[in-house]
């Protein structure tokens, strides 16, 4: 399903790319149950993180390992900002389906960075790879990026679905409408293999509080 280059093997030889692909899903409505695990979370991080700064959460695993990544392209981690957003703001946890609440709930929880696409708005075979710099994508939202050169990226038989420093496309978002979905998570040096695999099996267990019929297509750990 997925090539990884040796480009990327050979740039970040300790880094893990993680991929779950779900399907049987029906990403319409509300679900109490994974309202409750929100919930649940929302106050578990403003338990965790109660009287610590933005700077001490960002000092701790695993964002110190993103932070030291995205330092070297001059950006700073934005799942640290979702964070304190939730923990020290005490705003709730948006999310526009319950499907993409399932990443951010888990995403949140780990700290690992994840992007999640429609499987029937994207194409394979899928590559993994380092960016030269100077290929272009629509960003979520709508915006138009570059990719700066030495940056992770993962792209499609179109072209790009995601980087890590500007993140998922506009054209594979999750919508109501998605049955089935490829969730992929980019580690940082000092992040693990099993903790990539953990984070998964979590988002996949979300999703099956969503829908209990759904099924796991593939999870696999890239090294």
């Amino acid at each position: 399903m997925i090539t990884v280059s040796a480009n990327w093997k050979a740039r970040y030889p300790d880094v893990c790319f993680g991929v779950l692909a779900m399907e049987r899903i029906d990403n319409t409505g509300k679900c109490p149950a994974l309202e409750e695990r929100k919930d649940a979370l929302e106050q578990s991080l403003r338990t965790r993180y109660a009287g610590k700064s933005r700077k001490e959460i960002g000092a701790e695993h695993p964002f110190a390992a993103y932070g030291r990544y995205y330092k070297a392209f001059g950006k700073s981690y934005h799942v640290l900002f979702q964070v304190e957003t939730v923990a020290l703001k005490e705003k709730p946890i948006v999310s526009p389906s319950p499907l993409v609440a399932a990443m951010f709930i888990t995403e949140l929880h780990t700290g690992l960075l994840t992007a999640g696409h429609d499987l029937d708005r994207i194409a394979p075979p899928f590559l993994l790879d380092v960016a030269k710099g100077g290929e272009t994508f629509t960003s979520l939202g709508g915006t138009q990026r570059t990719l700066l050169p030495e940056d992770m990226f993962f792209s499609d038989r179109n072209g790009t679905l995601s980087s890590v420093i500007y993140g998922p496309d506009d054209g594979s978002a999750i919508t109501s409408a998605t049955s089935r979905a490829l969730f992929t998570v980019y580690g940082a040096p000092s992040i693990s293999a099993g903790e990539v695999r953990a984070h998964l099996e979590e988002i996949e267990q979300l999703v099956r509080i969503l829908n209990p019929g759904a099924a796991r297509r593939e999870l696999a750990v890239f090294e």
